[in-house]
C-alpha cells in the first residue's frame, strides 16, 4: 500500500514538472549577440514567435542591454514588448507587436523601417503604446503606425523630417513631447486612424529649432477630429528667435468632428531679410518711376 501510495504521488510531481509551461513569457538575456532576432539571446530560445507560444505573450528587456532590430519581425498571437532597466531597443527594421510599454529607464530608438501596432479592439482600449514616466521613445525615420489608444506619461521625441507617425487615440498625457528640427523640419504626429482622438492638454511640448535655418509651416499634430490640443502656455520653442519675430504658433481646436484639429508652427522670415526685402521692392518702384 505504501509502494503505491509512493508511485501516485511521484505521477502526480512529474505532471506539474512534465508539463509545457502555459506562461510563453520571455525575458532577453543576450547570452549570444545583441540581435533581437537571435533565439539564444532570450529565456525559452525565443523572442516570441515560436509555435508553442500563447496568448498574452511578453518578451521582455530589463537587464540594462542594448538589443538591435534589424530584421523584419513579427510576434505571434497578443504580443506584448516590455523595455525597462536602462535597457535600449534600437529598431530599423519593420516589426509588429500588439502592445509595447516602455517603463522607467527603458528606451526605444526607432531610425527606420515600420514599426506596427495594430487594432486589436473595436473600443481602442487593446494595450497599443504605453510610455511610463521616465521611459523615453525616439523617432527620427521610418513609418510607424500606433492603431490603439496610447498612454503617454515619459518621453515622445520627434527627430528630424525623415519619419511618418501615424495615431489612433492619445487618450492620457502628462509627459513631454519634443521636436527637434534638423535642416528640412520636423514631422507631424498624424492622428488619421480610426476615432483619432489627441488628448494633449496635460501635455507638454518643446520645440528645438536649432538646426533649422529656413522658413516654412511644419504641423506638430494634426488630430484629424475632435481632440485637446495642449494650451499655449505649455510649449517652450528654442532655436528660432523671438514669439511673433521668429515664429508663430497656430492651435486650432474643434469641438465637434469635422475639420481636423491642428498645431502649426510658422518660421518667419528674419526680419534683416524682411528689411531687405522691402528696400528692394521701394528700389525697384523708384526705378520705375523714373524710367
Amino acid at each position: 500500500m505504501k509502494n503505491t501510495k509512493l508511485t501516485i504521488y511521484t505521477t502526480i510531481a512529474c505532471l506539474g514538472a512534465c508539463l509545457p509551461s502555459v506562461n510563453a513569457a520571455t525575458t532577453w538575456n543576450g547570452n549570444i549577440d545583441s540581435d533581437f532576432g537571435t533565439s539564444g539571446n532570450w529565456t525559452n530560445n525565443s523572442p516570441g514567435n515560436a509555435t508553442d507560444d500563447g496568448n498574452g505573450n511578453t518578451a521582455t528587456i530589463n537587464n540594462g542591454g542594448t538589443v538591435n532590430v534589424t530584421s523584419n519581425y513579427t510576434g505571434a498571437n497578443d504580443y506584448r514588448l516590455d523595455i525597462s532597466g536602462g535597457s535600449t531597443l534600437n529598431g530599423s527594421a519593420d516589426f509588429t507587436a500588439d502592445r509595447l510599454r516602455i517603463r522607467n529607464t527603458g528606451t526605444v530608438n526607432l531610425t527606420g523601417g515600420a514599426f506596427t501596432l495594430p487594432k486589436t479592439s473595436a473600443s481602442n482600449n487593446g494595450g497599443g503604446l504605453t510610455i511610463d514616466s521616465g521611459g523615453t521613445l525616439n523617432i527620427s525615420g521610418g513609418n510607424h503606425i500606433f492603431n490603439e489608444r496610447s498612454t503617454i506619461n515619459g518621453t515622445f521625441r520627434v527627430d528630424g523630417s525623415a519619419s511618418t507617425i501615424r495615431m489612433n487615440q492619445i487618450g492620457t498625457a502628462f509627459g513631454d513631447f519634443e521636436f527637434i528640427f534638423d535642416e528640412g523640419g520636423v514631422s507631424t504626429i498624424t492622428g488619421d486612424l480610426g476615432f483619432s482622438w489627441l488628448s494633449l492638454t496635460n501635455a507638454d511640448v518643446t520645440v528645438d529649432g536649432s538646426a533649422f535655418n529656413g522658413i516654412g509651416s511644419f504641423t506638430l499634430f494634426d488630430g484629424n477630429a475632435a481632440g485637446n490640443p495642449p494650451p499655449p502656455g505649455s510649449f517652450t520653442i528654442t532655436g528660432l528667435g523671438a514669439e511673433g519675430v521668429g515664429w508663430t504658433l497656430d492651435i486650432t481646436n474643434n469641438t465637434d468632428p469635422g475639420p481636423n484639429d491642428t498645431i502649426v508652427l510658422t518660421v518667419l522670415p528674419e526680419p534683416s531679410s524682411t528689411a531687405l526685402l522691402g528696400l528692394g521692392g521701394l528700389a525697384l518702384m523708384l526705378r520705375r518711376k523714373r524710367s
